[in-house]
């Protein structure tokens, strides 16, 4: 292969996305995207705790109060480190006390009212999603429990069966023939899920399925349409030579995306060997299915379709394997090992299953790259 001819196929590339601003656009949202999400949910609090506008749960949560007391006093004091950044204390004028609760998405509120002896604490939750200020809600009690019990008595625990073993606690202690009752929860080896790495590892998939299978398709076949590929072949470049040309410049303008989306949720990524590789590899497995889907289709917007359908079928075939308990077949597919490597590199919780499932991305890209440059060799230009 002649590399000048490959430098200038390249450049070509190049000034076909700079022209066709489409592509620059949605790989635009994407990054904006990424920097919202990050901006709405800085830290994540607790599983289902925090998530931001676009994966639903609660950001911030305001305490809401209407004078300066004791109680409120020892609240801030009690504030979690973890929770510093999300609970903000707020002073309610005497207007605002009966007022209607009006709160932005992804906020959520604990009222307090002192009045006469008596406390009142109102919660105020996502619309349907209660769930959502389990974790202010249990701060705000425990920290009135302790405040209220005082110091004499025995700690409590520290997880959250607290309430639970010291109600069972009083319990025995008004009926002494009760036993003693322990409590305890055990996690599984399995990590929760973290909605904002989750949703960061599918916009990282996007982009490398919108350069790869998307862009080069619908813009091969509008090239074919137009006769400039028939030109490309009729010129001294060789056809393995435009190949190696778009192989070079989608999967290059792919991973550069796919890792400023990445580096913007965990910049600590961008150091790690696993992260690029993973990178590389699906890659390179899109690149090879969105080559096969340009040759097999005549036009643009035959590509277009095509690139639609294998994400629906292949999409189809892995629920239905994994509703149907089918072994081994999604492991042919490379969407079955890709997400997970890139969501293991991006959480850095790379296990020695990871490095196999990276192997067989690269096998499975291999393969799919084979195929894409023969069927180019074979018809792809006509």
């Amino acid at each position: 292969m002649r590399w000048r001819i490959i430098r200038a196929l390249f450049v070509k590339e190049v000034r076909r996305h700079v022209a066709n601003r489409g592509g620059l656009v949605l790989c635009g949202l994407l990054v904006i995207a990424a920097i919202l999400m990050r901006a709405f949910n800085p830290v994540q609090v607790e599983a289902g705790a925090a998530g931001g506008e676009l994966v639903g749960g609660v950001h911030h949560c305001y305490v809401q109060y209407s004078r300066e007391t004791p109680l409120i006093a020892e609240l801030r004091q009690r504030v979690p480190a973890n929770l510093h950044a999300q609970l903000l204390f707020d002073r309610l004028e005497p207007h605002e006390v009966d007022a209607p609760m009006i709160l932005s998405p992804g906020t959520g509120a604990i009222r307090l009212i002192e009045s006469a002896g008596q406390l009142t604490v109102d919660l105020w939750h996502p619309p349907g999603d209660p769930g959502a200020l389990a974790v202010y809600e249990r701060w705000m009690l425990r920290s009135l429990y302790e405040i209220q019990r005082g110091s004499a008595a025995a700690p409590l625990r520290d997880d959250d069966l607290w309430a639970a073993a010291e109600s069972f606690r009083q319990l025995r202690r008004d009926s002494a023939q009760l036993p003693e009752l322990s409590i305890f929860r055990n996690g599984l080896g399995a990590k929760p899920l973290d909605y904002r790495t989750a949703v960061s590892t599918a916009m990282v998939v996007f982009a490398l399925y919108l350069l790869c299978c998307y862009l080069l398709p619908t813009l091969n076949c509008e090239e074919r349409e137009r006769g400039v590929l028939l030109a490309q072949a009729l010129s001294p470049a060789s056809p393995l030579e435009i190949v190696a040309a778009k192989f070079l410049f989608y999967p290059t303008i792919g991973i550069g995306l796919a890792a400023v989306l990445a580096g913007i949720t965990n910049p600590n990524v961008l150091g790690t060997l696993f992260f690029w590789l993973a990178l590389l590899a699906m890659s390179g497995g899109f690149l090879g299915i969105g080559m096969t889907v340009s040759t097999l289709a005549r036009t643009q917007r035959s590509a277009f379709m095509g690139s639609m359908c294998y994400l629906l079928v292949i999409a189809l075939f892995l629920f239905v394997c994994n509703q149907s308990r089918i072994p081994y077949l999604p492991l042919f597919a490379i969407e079955t090992h890709g997400p997970k490597i890139l969501h293991a590199a991006i959480t850095m919780q790379v296990v020695a299953d990871d490095w196999w499932r990276l192997l067989a991305t690269f096998a499975l890209a291999a393969c799919w790259m084979t195929l894409a440059a023969h069927l180019f060799r074979t018809r792809g230009w006509q």
